[in-house]
């Protein structure tokens, strides 16, 4: 695993989109490593070298996406409206790749027969629920949500959410997406800010 402070190499950013494209494609078990070698253009000692099992290919995977997920909040800015600023990382999630969101999906189901995976997904799960609690602690902070809401339960809808939105394969919706905009915009508003 590279360290913080070292960017990947050039191979392990080719072999992680070639597993990419090989797992949303073929699923994870009908995704080989030599299908990735291929892929990817390299021989089996260096695929073995920067990854020594599909699990490790998927942890990196998992970590790039965890990557990604913090990126969309770090550009929130504390004074924003958090409303907006969920309803427009949960657009920008339903717009991802397709092949992108069944990677995401198919990792998910994978998480639900494989320990090793699952362990990975709840380690990106609690990393993320710990970053939306803290910027749900801070907007209760600045009175912009409901002094009494249940971070962690908050969190975790919001995440589910997410996922939810990730899986929706509706391609053909009658929504637009000033429809959605509205209608995510008054849910979040009535979770974060209760009446009554």
């Amino acid at each position: 695993m590279d360290s913080e402070n070292t960017p990947p190499s050039p191979t392990r950013l080719r072999v992680l989109a070639a597993a990419r494209a090989c797992f949303s494609r073929d699923g994870f078990h009908g995704a080989s490593m030599k299908n990735i070698c291929k892929a990817s253009e390299i021989s089996p000692g260096t695929l073995y070298h920067h990854f020594p099992s599909k699990e490790a290919l998927v942890e990196a995977i998992i970590e790039e996406d965890q990557l990604r997920a913090f990126s969309r909040f770090a550009q929130d800015k504390p004074d924003s409206d958090l409303v907006e600023t969920i309803v427009n990382n949960l657009l920008a999630v339903r717009e991802e790749d397709r092949a992108q969101r069944a990677l995401v999906v198919e990792i998910m189901a994978e998480g639900m027969r494989n320990p090793l995976v699952a362990e990975m997904l709840d380690r990106k799960h609690q990393a993320i629920m710990a970053m939306i609690e803290s910027r749900l602690r801070q907007a209760q902070q600045q009175g912009a949500v409901a002094a009494d809401l249940d971070l962690p339960a908050t969190s975790s809808l919001l995440l589910s959410l997410t996922y939810g939105i990730l899986a929706d394969t509706a391609t053909g919706s009658a929504l637009s997406e000033a429809q959605r905009r509205r209608a995510l915009s008054a849910m979040i508003n009535g979770v974060l800010r209760p009446v009554g």
